[in-house]
C-alpha cells in the first residue's frame, strides 16, 4: 500500500529535480510510488475458539503481509552521465543512481535521518529486494544528491538560502558549498 499521507519534502524535491531531467530528455519517464514489492506475504494459523455452544475454528495472523513501495521508479532514455548500468563490466566512477535496462529504482531520505530509517532500508529492505526479485533500489539523501549533481532551478532560492523574514529578501547560504544547475553540470 502506497503512502496515502502525500509526497514528503524530500520526495517533492526529489520529483521537482527529476522534472527538470524530463524536460531536457533525460528521461523518458517518472512513475512515483509505482506497484509495490511483497517482502513476505500474510502468516495465518488455524485458531480454536472455544463459544458457549459450540467451539468455532478462525484463523488468526501471525506474520502480517509486508509490503515495500519505492518512491520513484525512473525509464531513462539511453545512455547518459546520470545513470549507468549495474550489470556494466566494470566503472571508472561512481554513478548517481545505478541502472537496470534503463531503468532507476529510487527511494529518497533526508540527510539527517532522526528516525534510523536509512540504516533500516540499507540493511533489511534493499538486500532483501535485491535478493528475491534482484532489483537494486538507489537511496537518495537530500540535499547530498544536489551537492553531487544540481539543484533545480524550480527550489534553488527556497532550498539554498535562508529567508530574511523581515523582508522577505534572500538571506545567507544555509550550505558551505557551492551549487550548481542543470547546465553547470552537464558542462563539467
Amino acid at each position: 500500500m502506497a503512502n496515502t499521507k502525500g509526497p514528503s519534502t524530500e520526495e517533492t524535491w526529489m520529483k521537482i529535480y527529476f522534472e527538470e531531467l524530463q524536460e531536457k530528455g533525460f528521461i523518458k519517464s517518472l512513475e512515483y510510488q509505482p506497484e509495490p514489492f511483497i517482502l513476505s506475504d500474510k502468516v495465518e494459523i488455524p485458531f480454536m475458539e472455544q463459544l458457549k455452544t459450540k467451539t468455532k475454528i478462525s484463523n488468526k495472523t501471525l506474520i502480517s503481509k509486508h509490503i515495500y513501495t519505492m518512491d520513484y521508479l525512473i525509464t531513462w532514455d539511453g545512455p547518459n552521465k546520470f545513470h549507468k548500468d549495474i550489470k556494466s563490466d566494470y566503472f571508472e566512477k561512481w554513478p548517481l543512481f545505478f541502472s537496470d535496462s534503463n531503468r532507476s529504482c529510487v527511494e529518497v531520505k533526508n540527510i539527517w535521518d532522526n528516525n534510523n530509517m536509512k540504516r533500516l532500508f540499507t540493511t533489511r529492505t534493499q538486500p532483501f529486494i535485491f535478493e528475491k526479485y534482484n532489483i537494486f533500489v538507489n537511496l537518495v539523501e537530500i540535499p547530498k544528491i544536489f551537492e553531487l549533481s544540481f539543484i533545480p532551478k524550480k527550489i534553488e532560492e527556497e532550498f539554498y538560502y535562508k529567508r530574511n523574514t523581515k523582508k522577505n529578501k534572500i538571506g545567507e547560504k544555509k550550505f558551505s558549498w557551492k551549487y550548481r544547475i542543470l547546465e553547470d553540470f552537464i558542462l563539467n
